[in-house]
């Protein structure tokens, strides 16, 4: 079943907004040689260049595709460039995942990851962007996947958001030994009347990170489902802005 956004409303335009569906084959994690992953991304840039501007991947949910995150766009704050990409697992009339569940799981979570870390170093490169101001976003399996690239990458990532997901498939044992997680917070957002990835498990991936020692804050949103709304994206906005430095 598809995961979808809703009640989430956008600002006045005053940026452009490029629909431009860019292949992009990804070098593989080392654990995942056997194949190559073409990741498709959409993205936008602000109307008003700057220097070395932050970057922040957008990672969407089972069953849906890169056009489900971009629409975020008009309402993160407006210097960041913005890529959604498509996860690599599935197909058109069903959506897409960043996994799948099984005895691939593993596998797959790994090749994934390794594809979203080149797409930051595609764009990154693409836009100039700057690499000590990139931040990572999912929604559900997107959330999962958030939470792997910043425990497994340290160092990569100033910060992620993590929107109504859980540490699915996560094993501290396989964790670095490097320090640099510490360089990266995480935004939490939860709803408490989530059916899919119950509230309890928000909560439990809050208290690991607290136990890992890394950076993280916590928002409940009472009565929400397992979707975004606008209360939830003007918290992450805020949190951004702080982070970030941007407008």
């Amino acid at each position: 079943m598809s995961h979808h956004i809703v009640s989430i409303s956008g600002r006045v335009a005053r940026r452009n907004f490029f629909l431009v569906f860019l292949i992009f084959c990804a070098a593989i994690a080392p654990r995942a040689r056997a194949a190559n992953v073409e990741l498709t991304y959409l993205f936008h840039e602000p109307a008003k260049a700057s220097e070395r501007p932050p970057l922040i991947v957008l990672l969407h949910g089972s069953g849906a595709d890169e056009s489900d995150m971009i629409g975020l766009w008009a309402q993160l704050p407006e210097g960041f460039i913005v890529v959604s990409p498509r996860a690599p697992f599935g197909d058109p009339a069903h959506g897409y995942r960043w996994y799948r569940k099984g005895t691939s799981t593993a596998a797959d979570i790994r090749l994934s990851r390794g594809a979203i870390v080149r797409v930051v170093e595609a764009a990154i490169d693409r836009f100039h962007a700057d690499p000590q101001r990139v931040f990572l976003a999912g929604f559900s399996q997107g959330a999962v996947l958030v939470y792997h690239a910043v425990l497994y990458e340290p160092g990569r990532f100033r910060g992620a958001a993590v929107l109504s997901g859980s540490l699915y498939a996560f094993d501290a044992r396989e964790l670095s030994t490097q320090n640099d997680r510490m360089r990266a917070s995480l935004f939490i957002g939860h709803g408490t009347a989530d059916e899919r990835i119950p509230f309890a498990s928000g909560k439990a991936a809050h208290t690991e990170l607290d136990r890992l020692g890394m950076p993280n804050e916590f928002h409940a949103y009472a009565g929400m489902h397992h979707e975004i709304q606008d209360r939830e994206i003007k918290d992450l906005d805020a949190w951004l802005i702080s982070r970030s430095g941007a407008q």
